[in-house]
């Protein structure tokens, strides 16, 4: 393995060079982020005055965080863990209730916001929230998914936000009342969820939404999230045709392009006995391809733009293989730079000696 350090300084221009992009750091597919997978948990929060019915105007309980997105991010439903299945309830002295089975009931949870700042000091009075969305509760069993679905998803970009997920009582379906979240109160609570796209912190149970009925911080909480960052999926893809006999070169990435990693680049099906492998780098790509036959190498193509900045680097072949590394900087402005890159393997024997591989476009990013 071989560092590019001539490549490594090249890559800082491509921040402000404007490629022809056949490849880009685009919306990445929906993933997940869960506080425990598989849900868990003995305990449940219960409203206030519970076992008994809260006060007739009791808005429901919320669960508060703070988002720090980087990147913009829909999210399109949230789960939740509910103990509101018919299951019996110790209340810790000596007896037991039996809770309400409203398994199928639903009721709209609201999604709020508070932009640029923490949601802590702000959890008191509904003013100067705003509400971005709201979703679709179906109660489920316990420690299985009770979804909340937002549809359209609710987009958050960029930025601090501070969320308050406030969910009122049923309305519809079996047994319609208040509800009660499972909580694992031996596991104490992580002081962040970390994602390429964002990280959440400060994740806290409000009994009773606009209260001052905080639930222990430290009691870990059963939630799980299904998201889709709209930008900074990093990615590459191979374009063009590579040349050679018995089998052209081929040119690819052991893994995808994340800032603040070790791209690998690889060629492979390298004629035997070949030695240095040379490669080839730049931020314009030809698509078509320059045929390189007036160069002694016909059949051959150059799939990076003839005359553009091109940065040139030999890497030694072993076991057929060449694998050059490009440390690229922890660094978000590196975010959506988009790489060209082509080998060309030197061949032994008489003439001009090379091979050229098919291209390959990259596009580094976040996640």
């Amino acid at each position: 393995m071989h560092i590019l350090p001539p490549l490594a300084a090249f890559l800082a221009l491509g921040a402000t060079v404007i490629a022809q992009a056949t490849c880009n750091a685009g919306a990445a597919p929906l993933t997940t982020l869960a506080t425990m997978n598989p849900f868990a948990g003995g305990s449940l929060y219960g409203h206030p005055n519970y076992p008994n019915s809260p006060g007739p105007n009791y808005p429901g309980f919320s669960f508060l965080f703070d988002l720090q997105i980087a990147v913009p991010v829909d999210f399109s439903r949230i789960d939740l863990d509910l103990y509101d299945a018919g299951g019996l309830v110790n209340l810790g002295n000596g007896t037991t209730v039996t809770s309400p089975n409203q398994v199928g009931a639903t009721t709209t949870v609201t999604f709020m916001i508070w932009p640029g700042a923490s949601w802590i000091g702000n959890e008191l009075s509904p003013t100067g929230w705003g509400t971005l969305g709201t979703g679709t509760l179906t109660v489920n069993q316990p420690h299985t998914d009770s979804p909340i679905v937002f549809n359209p998803p609710i987009n958050l970009p960029a930025g601090t936000w501070g969320v308050a997920i406030q969910v009122p009582p049923t309305t519809n379906g079996p047994n319609p009342g208040p509800l009660h979240p499972m909580v694992d109160n031996t596991s104490p609570q992580p002081l962040s969820y970390v994602t390429g796209a964002f990280t959440m912190t400060n994740v806290q149970f409000q009994r009773e939404s606009w209260a001052a009925t905080l639930a222990p911080a430290v009691h870990k909480q059963s939630l799980e999230f299904h998201f889709t960052p709209l930008s900074g999926y990093a990615n590459w893809t191979t374009f063009g045709a590579g040349c050679g006999q018995p089998g052209a070169p081929v040119l690819g990435l052991a893994a995808r392009p994340l800032i603040g990693t070790t791209i690998d680049f690889r060629t492979t099906n390298i004629q035997p006995n070949s030695l240095f492998n040379f490669w080839l780098f730049g931020f314009q790509p030809d698509p078509n391809g320059l045929g390189l036959a007036p160069y002694g190498l016909p059949g051959c193509s150059l799939y990076l733009q003839f005359g553009s900045p091109i940065v040139t680097n030999l890497s030694a072949v072993a076991s057929g293989l060449a694998t050059p590394q490009l440390p690229v900087p922890n660094d978000p402005t590196y975010v959506g730079v988009v790489l060209y890159g082509q080998a060309a393997p030197m061949m032994t024997g008489p003439g001009p000696g090379f091979h050229t591989s098919n291209a390959v476009c990259v596009a580094l990013g976040l996640l």
